[in-house]
């Protein structure tokens, strides 16, 4: 069970902490939640709580509003970016590179920020209908199934992106041109041997999708006020005044757990058994294409590229503009917001840099020990290591954040109520994605040079420290960037750890955006977007980074 760890007992130690910690803060929490929707108000233990939310119509509703919108949203966005994805690895014309800047750009802006604009964009009293309403035009509302679809779909098509142009590009070119070389037609090269190599990248870039946006909270809380879906309606069972139903929070949060673990379970069941391997490095050719073709895919590039910056471009219009109440008078120019956000009241924004300083910290320093003991240890101990480091990615938000609270609430450890458990969450949120990005450069790290610097009578842990952190140090730098830009966006947690006084800034968008005051949320979300992106260029610009880029 302990494999090589059983010569190591430095690392030994550590891989049982990690495994305790995980244990105490993730499992522990997410258990008692289970455990707590099978108890009724009475006390009797039972499944009370899951027959009563699929017999009630209003519970069946919102069960069915989030499968259909997370099956919508997964659709849409593997369209859109597998076609994208497709263009870019198989064509070379014009401002193709811009489509690498892509997941920099629309990875780290808040759900909360992107809702927040298009509903200037494409709001009722948006920019779009004061152009159209003299020609008597107005645009279907977006409180609706396609404004959350259409802004869901921008939000996270870039996962479909990224999986299938990563799959094309490790691709092995001799397969395909095996096939044409037997006089197969292309169309049917590329249904029998192209899409069956890339249906575990397909496979891998929905599962994503689906499970970003049945766990998503801002954009529905925004914009799906006639839809609700489990993640808000367990919030709000959550926050209700009249005290909710406990059993029903941990219901629908429970649910969400089963959702998201099933489908994780479904894809490895059916990656695993489309496996290839393939010849490395031997990617199919793209080619040039001139022409009508090449300003097609010029114009798809750069209309999708236009379509990611907009939010961003429309908050930073909106927050110089003077505002009346909700009234925004566009044309004219003020500072005030700002000052308001970085003078009057900059607490949001310092919360915001305490809670991800200290989450960034914890989790490379967590990450880099649990990707090696993973990798360069392996065994039974590690494997339980490796399931339950992945375990958050299929957990959304609020249901992590309920689970924290009803765990440590009472007992031998009250974390509720403090900055701790906030920082705890974004840790957890954050954690598998720094794992992973330390994990591919151990993999390419020969034992044998670590083996070489033990045979000379340099320690495990020393060894460690002088040939192995070289090696992984700048994914570990590019990981902790990621992790500390998202965890100043992260909303879905926060709106259920949070409390007075520890204001996040997405946090005081959301109740910005909630008061009807869009002048102000743009103004703190200007602010966040510079807090995220000028430390990210100066990163980049520092280490060499390549953080959120295809290259």
């Amino acid at each position: 069970m302990l494999g090589t760890l059983r010569r190591d007992p430095a690392w030994l130690a550590l891989g049982i902490g990690a495994i305790v910690l995980l244990l105490v803060f993730l499992g522990w929490p997410l258990v008692g939640m289970l455990a707590k929707s099978l108890v009724d108000a009475d006390g009797h233990v039972g499944l009370g709580g899951y027959v009563r939310f699929f017999t009630d119509r209003a519970y069946r509703e919102v069960f069915n509003n989030t499968l259909i919108l997370g099956v919508a949203v997964t659709l849409t966005s593997m369209l859109v970016g597998g076609c994208l994805a497709v263009v870019v690895a198989r064509c070379r014309f014009p401002f193709a590179g811009l489509v690498t800047a892509l997941p920099l750009i629309t990875l780290v802006i808040p759900d909360v920020v992107v809702a927040a604009a298009w509903l200037l964009i494409l709001g009722k009293q948006g920019l779009v209908n004061a152009v159209l309403a003299p020609f008597g035009i107005e645009l279907p509302t977006l409180y609706s199934w396609w404004g959350m679809v259409f802004v869901m779909t921008l939000n996270n098509y870039v996962y479909a992106f990224v999986a299938v142009l990563v799959g094309l590009k490790s691709m092995d070119r001799n397969l395909e041109e095996a096939g044409l070389s037997l006089g197969r037609p292309l169309s049917r090269v590329i249904g029998g041997v192209t899409l069956p190599l890339l249906m575990p990248s397909v496979f891998a870039g929905a599962l994503i999708v689906f499970t970003h946006v049945i766990g998503s909270f801002g954009v529905p809380a925004i914009l799906g006020a006639r839809t609700p879906v489990l993640a808000v309606k367990a919030y709000n069972e959550f926050v209700s005044e009249m005290g909710g139903n406990p059993q029903m929070q941990t219901t629908m949060a429970s649910l969400l757990v089963f959702l998201g673990a099933g489908l994780l379970l479904v894809q490895k069941f059916i990656v695993e058994r489309r496996q290839f391997q393939m010849e490395a490095g031997r990617a199919p050719h793209a080619f040039d294409i001139r022409g009508v073709p090449a300003a097609l895919a010029s114009g798809s590039v750069l209309f999708v590229v236009a379509l990611s910056l907009l939010p961003a471009l429309v908050v930073v219009l909106t927050a110089f503009t003077p505002s009346v109440g909700p009234v925004l008078r566009y044309g004219g120019f003020t500072l005030a917001h700002l000052q308001y956000a970085l003078v009057r009241a900059p607490e949001p924004l310092y919360n915001s840099l305490f809670l991800a300083s200290i989450a960034t910290a914890a989790g490379v320093l967590f990450s880099v020990v649990s990707a090696y003991l993973i990798v360069k240890r392996r065994s039974a101990l590690t494997h339980v290591l490796d399931v339950l480091v992945m375990l958050p990615l299929t957990i959304a938000g609020t249901v992590l954040g309920i689970a924290l609270i009803n765990a440590f609430n009472t007992g031998w450890l009250v974390l509720t109520g403090t900055w701790v458990v906030m920082a705890l969450a974004y840790f957890l949120r954050r954690v598998p994605t720094s794992v992973r990005a330390a994990v591919g450069p151990l993999h390419n790290l020969k034992d044998s040079i670590e083996e070489a610097s033990m045979s000379l009578g340099v320690s495990p842990l020393k060894s460690f420290f002088r040939v192995v952190l070289p090696v992984i140090g700048p994914s570990v730098v590019a990981a902790a960037v990621l992790m500390w830009v998202t965890t100043l966006s992260e909303l879905s947690a926060t709106v259920v750890l949070y409390f007075g006084g520890m204001n996040t800034m997405p946090i005081e968008i959301f109740q910005q955006i909630d008061s009807g005051r869009m002048a102000l949320a743009c103004a703190y979300s200007l602010v966040l977007l510079l807090t995220i992106f000028v430390p990210l260029g100066i990163a980049r610009w520092l280490f060499r980074l390549k953080v959120g880029t295809l290259d």
